[in-house]
């Protein structure tokens, strides 16, 4: 093992390292039984005016029966207007829909904390002081079969 050196780049790795990396991860989920893609499924849904102006949205991902959503923003002047609840129950019936028994996504403390919480999201992780002085704070919710 002594021949193997380190290489620190300030970038993503190239194209050629990242397919090895790739490769090697879904190999190796797969020997644990996991059969995993090269990428999730995603889906997204985006609320616009009568302008098509974009407004807000919700992104998902899809992997082993669970959706992670990734982000979900409302602008400011459509926000506390019901948005944010209607996204995420198109989300919970997609969910079902695609036989999916949970739900998860992480937020920090200046953003939605109590918005999930009243959806019925759970928490099951914290970072406090991330970043300085707040945390991010990590929700699921076990959907019903």
């Amino acid at each position: 093992m002594n021949n193997l050196k380190l290489e620190t780049i300030n970038s993503e790795p190239s194209a050629e390292d990242r397919k090895v990396i790739v490769d090697g991860m879904l190999a190796y989920h797969l020997s644990k039984g996991h059969i995993r893609k090269e990428k999730d499924d995603h889906f997204s849904i985006v609320v616009k005016n009568q302008k098509n102006k974009t407004l807000g949205a919700i992104v998902v991902s899809c992997r082993w029966g669970a959706m992670h959503i990734e982000t979900l923003w409302i602008d400011k002047t459509v926000r506390n207007k019901g948005w944010g609840t209607k996204l995420m129950n198109l989300v919970e019936w997609e969910a079902a829909r695609r036989n999916c028994h949970l739900i998860y996504t992480d937020t920090y403390s200046w953003q939605a904390p109590q918005f999930y919480e009243k959806l019925g999201y759970a928490l099951y992780g914290k970072l406090d002081d991330f970043p300085k002085g707040c945390s991010l704070s990590y929700y699921a919710k076990k959907l019903k079969k």
